[in-house]
């Protein structure tokens, strides 16, 4: 049987059977098997649902990076980034990949599950046997709030990031949702450089398709650090919506995995692809949205009498509070929550994955559900009820019935809707054109089994859409706010209509609000709210958001400082309401005090305040030259471990011994001293890096020539370091301007531009510069070994002109020979070696 088999397809079938844990008898679909051992990588997969796309492009990303031929291996790049359209489904993906308590994944199945990015755990198993000498692979789920495993402290391991297409693309466009924005550069410079991402079921992604294939373009035309390629994943697939202006179509076409003949004969793929699904129209009709309560109503009593005891009954609706009304009708019918639950994007965490669980039991289950279900969840109904939608929303629908072709009397129901008088709230939210020409073609067919819906002829109506432009990327590399603190808005180039979401959570807070640090938000405390929804709560009840410029709380909603925008991370009083744990956000229909998710490893919004510098302080003292030692080393393991090229190792290492000078600034030295016992020995032993953690927020200050104290709020010590740095090598180096930028930004807080902030100390003398708390002339002492005479600091540069810093870093940005990406790798890779230093050095304490 295998003889016509090459042993690398040989070996490829005994991994799968590894990974899936079925030794006995599963072997890969031939499609699998052609995606992990071919010569390149596709562009497209047009495969049906329910066939194993995931499967391929995960395990076979896998495959060509830990276990093909070296050729292969080093051309397959180290993160995989999958992309899916909602929230709710990256913990399904995650769970197969990493397990969880109840399930192996496929890591943990071959000795390869890192238990936390960095675990240094040897490889076992399977992996150990075949010659896997490499590190284990971690899995991160990216859903906003705290990312508690910090992947980004190993570029140079080998990880599996899952993510929603929110999180993911603002990331890439350097906009990230739901983190600090001084942050933002890194996970840009990581996620545009030695990756592959899977765009996975794009026909839900909207804007997010064309967006990806402009960034797909501009990874080429920018250059990249290692390789960058996007994998376009879909059972409808359009492919040109990807001829974008900057992406347009190759002459030869684009490659594209699909069914072959071999495929079709397989016998679990036959078995899926010919499952018989019985079509036909409900009686139900949804006429007009004013008569929601009687449809809620009768669309439970169809459930009821349609559901097969002991089977999955799949409800799908087009609106969250149509799902919730329906949900709550069934639990007055004698439903229970131990067998029926409303499933949407709606819901923090941990009450989203009680839900999912529910979806994937075996007992007796009515679950109704949004489109959340269209994309990433592997569930099999015996019984479905859907409403009317788009085609292509309606094809993975039914992939959701009778998926494994289990069932030889499985049906399907679905609702039309009235769409021939419709002012917009029927049909939302979609369009009503979208949903006629879905209505003609399902009219044609009675049964839904995907042999039938692959030979159904239809071509997605064309739609204008934002595109991120050239100019548009450029500009967002710069992450410096406007005056009033607001940035560029990427929505429209990640989600377009009402899909736009705020994230919320909750605390205890005094009546007017928060004021001070707050622990920042956790990804499991965090809900997703829409733009219209949070717009209409906060109508009634106030929110907050943080401001880092001015390190305070500002009202937001339709009267506060602020409007809602896409992105954004709100606090709510619980006392308010607006969430139930088995409903999700249920807004204004409850004032039921909401519980607070216990905190377990608090973290301070310290580091999201301009001046804030939280890893100085820490549980010992450290010397600078050690600190700038401990960089040093790091950044140079990290460059080996890359196996950089020399040129880039080469800036790393200098500006990693120059990112710290200007910590000798006395304002930096006198912040780090304050309050301190013998204040003077402890002077006379620096000058310091860190000090021993002080209670109560940081102080920069200097001493007039009276000996008067004047505060330096905003000080930026890296902005002296990079000062010094050109002052001093200014003419003599042919990297300066790159090796500046790297020690401006390795706190992410001075990159692109210098100006004043508001609220700064200005000088008393009339003209005299200052910025970031330094003022023009200000002297940084002698430092042995980098500053034997020590400098003064010179702010011309902060003008406009030729020479200023916007005009190096303007050049050095457009650069061809480094570019916006490589500039963000290298910027993240000296972030990153000043972060593992610092953990070192706070663990020499422990």
């Amino acid at each position: 049987m295998d003889s016509g088999r090459s042993k690398e397809e040989l070996s490829f079938d005994s991994f799968i059977k590894a990974a899936t844990g079925h030794e006995k008898g599963h072997t890969p679909y031939p499609f699998q098997r052609r995606f992990a051992t071919s010569d390149r990588l596709p562009e497209l997969i047009d495969i049906p649902t329910g066939m194993g796309k995931t499967d391929a492009v995960i395990l076979g990303w896998l495959w060509r990076r830990r276990f093909a031929s070296q050729e292969v291996r080093t051309n397959t790049p180290r993160r995989l980034i999958y992309c899916l359209p909602m929230r709710v489904l990256a913990e399904q993906t995650r769970d197969k990949i990493r397990g969880n308590k109840w399930i192996k994944g496929w890591l943990e199945n071959l000795g390869l599950r890192a238990d936390f990015p960095g675990d240094d755990q040897p490889v076992e198993g399977w992996a150990a046997d075949h010659g896997d000498q490499g590190k284990r692979i971690a899995v991160t789920v990216l859903m906003g709030g705290e990312d508690k495993d910090e992947w980004d402290r190993y570029p140079e391991r080998d990880a599996i990031i899952i993510g929603t297409q929110d999180m993911l693309l603002s990331r890439a466009l350097n906009r990230g949702y739901g983190m600090s924005r001084y942050r933002w550069p890194v996970h840009f410079g990581l996620l545009n450089n030695d990756c592959l991402w899977v765009m996975d079921e794009v026909q839900l992604m909207g804007v997010g398709v064309e967006t990806s294939a402009q960034i797909q373009a501009f990874c080429h035309s920018f250059g990249t650090v290692g390789k960058v390629q996007y994998i376009w994943m879909s059972a409808t697939l359009d492919e040109d919506r990807l001829a974008t202006v900057d992406h347009p179509l190759p002459p030869t076409g684009r490659s594209c995995l699909s069914l072959n003949e071999d495929d079709r004969v397989h016998p679990s793929v036959s078995n899926r692809f010919e499952a018989k699904k019985q079509l036909k129209r409900a009686v139900l009709r949804l006429e007009k949205d004013s008569e929601k309560d009687a449809y809620c109503r009768e669309f439970a009593d169809l459930l009821l009498k349609m559901h097969k005891k002991g089977t999955l009954t799949l409800a799908v609706v087009n609106r969250v509070k149509r799902a919730q009304d329906i949900y709550e009708e069934l639990i007055e019918r004698g439903r229970t929550e131990e067998n029926t639950a409303v499933l949407h994007s709606r819901f923090r965490e941990g009450d989203r994955e009680d839900r999912m669980k529910l979806l994937n039991e075996k007992e007796d289950r009515i679950i109704v559900a949004t489109q959340v279900v269209e994309a990433g969840v592997d569930v099999s109904a015996h019984i479905m009820v859907t409403e009317l939608a788009p085609w292509s929303s309606m094809v993975q629908r039914f992939g959701r019935c009778n998926r494994r072709g289990e069932y030889n009397d499985a049906a399907i129901e679905w609702i039309d809707l009235d769409t021939s008088k419709d002012d917009g709230g029927i049909a939302l939210p979609y369009d009503a054109s979208s949903l006629d020409a879905a209505r003609g073609l399902i009219e044609k067919i009675d049964d839904a089994g995907s042999k039938i819906l692959d030979s159904v002829d239809y071509e997605e109506p064309s739609q204008i859409r934002p595109v991120l432009r050239r100019k548009d990327m450029l500009d967002l590399f710069d992450t410096t706010p406007d005056l009033t603190g607001n940035d560029l808005d990427v929505s429209r180039y990640i989600r377009e209509g009402e899909n736009k979401d705020v994230q919320v959570y909750w605390r205890e807070l005094p009546e007017a609000g928060p004021t001070g640090l707050l622990d920042s938000s956790r990804r499991e405390e965090l809900c997703s709210v829409s733009i219209s929804q949070i717009n209409n709560y906060l109508k009634k009840y106030p929110g907050w958001v943080w401001d880092p410029l001015d390190a305070r709380w500002l009202l937001v909603g339709t009267s506060g400082e602020r409007r809602p925008r896409p992105g954004q991370v709100i606090v709510l009083d619980p006392k308010n309401g607006g969430y139930r744990p088995t409903l999700g956000w249920v807004g204004l229909d409850s004032d039921t005090n909401v519980n607070i998710i216990p905190q377990t490893d608090a973290k301070s919004k310290k580091d999201q305040m301009m001046d804030g510098d939280p890893n100085s302080q820490i549980d010992r003292w450290v010397i600078l030259l050690e600190h700038v030692r401990d960089v040093s080393n790091e950044a140079k393991a990290i460059s080996e471990m890359l196996n950089l090229p020399q040129e880039y190792r080469s800036v790393l290492e200098t500006a990693a011994c120059w990112h710290d000078v200007g910590k000798i600034h006395l304002a930096f030295q006198n912040m780090l001293l304050a309050g301190k016992p013998d204040e003077e020995s402890y002077r006379a032993g620096g000058p310091w890096a860190k000090s021993k953690r002080n209670t109560g927020r940081a102080s920069y200050w200097v001493k007039s020539e009276d000996g008067t104290k004047i505060g330096r709020p905003y000080f930026r010590h890296e902005l002296a370091s990079a000062l010094s740095w050109i002052q001093i090598n200014g003419h003599d180096h042919k990297d300066v301007n790159l090796i500046a930028y790297l020690i401006a930004a390795h706190h992410g807080k001075v990159r692109m531009s210098i100006r004043s902030l508001p609220k700064e100390a200005e000088p008393p003398e009339v003209g005299r510069l200052f910025a970031r708390g330094i003022w023009d002339g200000d002297e940084l002492p002698p430092l042995h070994g980098v500053l034997p005479e020590g400098v003064k600091l010179d702010l011309s540069i902060m003008q406009m002109g030729e020479g200023s810093w916007l005009d190096r870093m303007l050049k050095l940005r457009d650069d061809m020979k480094r570019g916006p990406f490589r500039l963000a790798f290298l910027e993240a890779l000296l972030r990153i070696a000043d972060w593992k230093a610092s953990s070192m050095e706070q663990g020499a304490n422990d």
